[in-house]
């Protein structure tokens, strides 16, 4: 996630957007209960325009908080971890003949709610540490590295290639996309567990002016903004390996 600038302007168009389309979606969906047309494609726009329409409230009021709040989007580097997932259910919505009728305003729902959570609503303080640093900062094993690739990741590919393979609402032209991105998936987050517990098992060495400097920040900034600057170190290291060298800064000079 990214910070915003104009925050104000960004809030007020997209959320303005989202609060007047999702509540015509909500207004459609009271008329077709009122004309007892109960049904799938009633129930979805329902659901959807109520969630585009909470989004949207959200984003509105983003600066409406008793603490400092900062609006954020997506990066290019969010999107690594969800393509699956965004992917399986795109194509479960897909299928349905009530979405693929662009003229349907279930389609543009669709749409607006997917696109209403790539704005969301950070305490001002942590929301540094959900930027990603750009690809050009650093080599791109690197790169890929600090975007939290293990075992949850693995776990998702698996979880959500066997639901997209078991689900009756599939697009048959979809499987190759979605086989090859699990894969891909699977692939890199194996690579990194492997990685992980090597480093793991060998040890970190930290010089004095390494520790001094994280122990500086861990007192100013908190464990989190500690353990992403360790991280962007040592880009080989996971999260609560991390985690641990930060907890032993003040009991130990390196950890073996």
């Amino acid at each position: 996630m990214k910070v915003i600038r104009n925050a104000k302007r960004v809030s007020v168009v997209g959320g303005g957007v989202a609060v007047v389309a999702s509540g015509l979606g909500l207004w459609r969906s009271a008329v077709l209960l009122n004309e007892q047309e109960i049904g799938r494609a009633t129930a979805l726009t329902a659901m959807l325009a109520a969630w585009a329409f909470i989004q949207g409230w959200v984003i509105l009021l983003w600066d409406r908080r008793s603490t400092p709040t900062v609006l954020m989007r997506l990066q290019a580097a969010d999107i690594l971890g969800v393509i699956l997932p965004v992917a399986v259910l795109g194509s479960s919505f897909v299928a349905l003949p009530e979405v693929r009728d662009l003229a349907s305003p279930l389609f543009w729902l669709l749409i607006l709610a997917f696109g209403s959570t790539s704005l969301s609503v950070k305490p001002a303080a942590s929301a540094p540490l959900s930027e990603i640093p750009p690809l050009h900062s650093m080599g791109f094993l690197d790169w890929v590295r600090i975007q939290n690739f293990g075992t949850g990741s693995l776990f998702i590919a698996v979880l959500f290639t066997l639901m997209y393979l078991t689900s009756p609402l599939k697009v048959d032209a979809w499987t190759p996309f979605v086989i090859a991105i699990a894969l891909a998936q699977a692939y890199v987050s194996i690579w990194r567990i492997v990685e992980q517990h090597q480093m793991s098992k060998a040890g970190l060495r930290l010089s004095g002016m390494q520790i001094t400097w994280l122990r500086a920040m861990h007192v100013n900034q908190g464990e989190d903004a500690a353990v992403k600057e360790l991280r962007l170190m040592y880009p080989k290291i996971g999260t609560s390996h991390a985690v641990r060298v930060i907890e032993n800064l003040y009991r130990t000079q390196e950890e073996h």
